[in-house]
């Protein structure tokens, strides 16, 4: 249904092709969806576009991974590129303040220590680099199998970093010395681009109980498996309100919990060689509400946690709890100050195969003592915080992470089904369509959903109503995530031709975005 216009349109095309350099003639995925109209609120302002990273005429369709990482203190804002380049820029005027190289690709963002001396970087070459911002100096690096892009986690001295290899390690912030280190094992099959990040729940928060092992692989089969419904779990049934209804799917079976063990690291200490541990072999239980839950040997004198039982009474973790996924489909719960499993849960359907994994970071909802989780070949799951327990369901294949929005919203992204607004236990309020292409994780900032797309730029979504609102088409795509500055309430990302785009919000009312058209802000030149 059309609605009036309610300002001038976000930006002109052929404005926008012409600031921002669209490359003539590129090869472009085919569209089988028809091309959205330009949005109408005047809510967002071009400041800056500048290239970045020099053109690689030899790679038909480049990707720019890198995220920005803005440092008010210094007026600064540091991107990586595709070539290896660390550029420090002045956020006024985009001038290069100065640059460094690195060997291999740089796709990651990076992070500033809390009190701002470092900045964590991870490389494609699988390092994880501490550098000096004073002296611009590498105080430490720490080399792993995988590359490194996913932004490292600080809480207190200890960074964790997750990489590409399944892998997490924690590290101390001010020396890199290893600490622990947590992995499951490597898939052979295929895998989707991209890996789950850290999510870390402060101390005193997640519950462990201790039960007895399955005995046998039989039991498992009795047990509700994901997507069923079960005692107490929700399907996320309901009415679907626009933008576009969703019929209910049937619910994949869950599958069986497989039977390999689950690797920890040991206490902290001398470094082994890159090895871990291993973990109880024996087959996992399922829980009475979905998601399988595997019992898990947390080493000497630990607890084996839950799949629903709970005769022996709860341990809590001292020091916090850090969660992720993994390419084979499993979600982990990790003692941060130990690196030992507290609980394994599966994402992945009961035959896996390729394309199992369960790379979206996990969403930690709290306040309903939930975690939120993907499988790219299932859906999106709701499990208990303090056992991994399913509690609802959702299917949709090819979901990335999920992002909670406002008013209890939460909003995820798939390549293969389009952007979802969720409600809690899995109830679609809205779906919009998006062409074939890889999909970043959604921001959003107030009342509106960014999702940068590998050949549509960057499109705008309201979260309450999913009405399409914008599309920063930069001529080649966005691949790298879109990153808010809620300081200078400016917006940064890189196009897939390295070019850096900056743009700035129009607030007013206190909501976030203003609705209809506002007042001009000058940009920056």
């Amino acid at each position: 249904m059309s609605r009036p216009v309610l300002a001038c349109c976000l930006w002109g095309h052929v404005t926008l092709a012409m600031s921002l350099g669209a490359c003539a003639g590129e090869a472009r995925t085919v569209m089988p969806h028809p091309e959205l109209s330009p949005g109408a609120r005047a809510n967002l302002e071009l400041a800056r576009v500048q290239q970045i990273a020099l053109h690689d005429y030899g790679v038909l369709n480049p990707d720019e991974f890198a995220g920005v990482a803005p440092d008010p203190g210094r007026r600064l804002i540091y991107v990586g590129t595709r070539g290896g380049s660390l550029l420090a820029l002045s956020m006024e005027t985009g001038e290069v303040a100065w640059e460094q190289q690195f060997p291999g690709a740089i796709s990651s963002v990076p992070k500033l220590s809390p009190d701002g001396e470092l900045m964590l970087l991870g490389t494609d070459n699988g390092d994880l680099l501490a550098i000096e911002l004073e002296t611009r100096k590498t105080r430490w690096s720490y080399a792993t199998l995988g590359t490194v892009r996913n932004e490292p986690l600080i809480r207190g001295g200890t960074v964790f970093v997750v990489n590409s290899r399944d892998q997490v390690f924690a590290l101390e912030l001010k020396t890199g010395a290893w600490r622990w280190q947590y992995e499951q094992p490597y898939p052979t099959e295929f895998t989707v681009h991209g890996h789950a990040g850290l999510s870390y729940l402060e101390g005193e928060g997640v519950v462990a109980q201790t039960i007895e092992p399955a005995a046998d692989a039989s039991r498992i089969a009795a047990e509700v498996m994901p997507g069923e419904e079960g005692e107490g779990g929700e399907t996320g049934d309901g009415d679907i309100e626009p933008a576009e209804a969703v019929e209910r799917e049937p619910a994949p079976s869950g599958s069986a919990a497989a039977s390999e063990p689950a690797k920890s690291g040991s206490a902290a200490g001398s470094e082994p060689a890159k090895s871990s541990s291993a973990a109880a072999s024996e087959p996992a239980k399922s829980g009475s509400a979905g998601a399988p839950v595997e019992p898990v040997n947390s080493g000497e004198g630990g607890a084996a946690p839950a799949s629903g039982a709970a005769e022996a009474g709860p341990s809590t973790p001292p020091a916090g709890t850090i969660f992720t996924g993994f390419s084979n489909g499993k979600v982990a719960a990790i003692g941060a100050q130990s690196g030992e499993p507290l609980w394994l849960a599966n994402a992945a359907p009961p035959a896996g195969g390729d394309f199992v994994d369960s790379d979206g970071t996990p969403l930690i909802l709290l306040d309903r003592g939930e975690l939120v989780v993907t499988g790219q070949s299932t859906g999106v799951y709701g499990l208990a915080l303090a056992d991994g327990l399913e509690r609802w369901y959702r299917p949709l294949r090819g979901a990335g992470t999920v992002v909670a929005g406002p008013r209890g919203l939460m909003i995820v992204a798939s390549a293969l089904e389009g952007v979802f607004a969720l409600e809690h236990g899995g109830r679609v309020r809205w779906r919009q369509q998006l062409n074939p292409g890889f999909v970043q994780t959604p921001l959003v900032v107030g009342d509106i959903a960014f999702v940068a797309h590998s050949d549509d730029g960057l499109l705008a979504y309201d979260v309450e109503t999913g009405e399409y609102l914008a599309n920063l088409n930069t001529g080649s795509g966005i691949s790298g995530p879109p990153v808010y500055d809620g300081e200078l309430r400016r917006f940064y990302t890189m196009s897939n031709r390295g070019m850096l785009v900056v743009f700035r919000t129009v607030e007013d009312d206190g909501r976030g975005f203003v609705r209809g058209a506002a007042e001009s802000v000058p940009s920056v030149r």
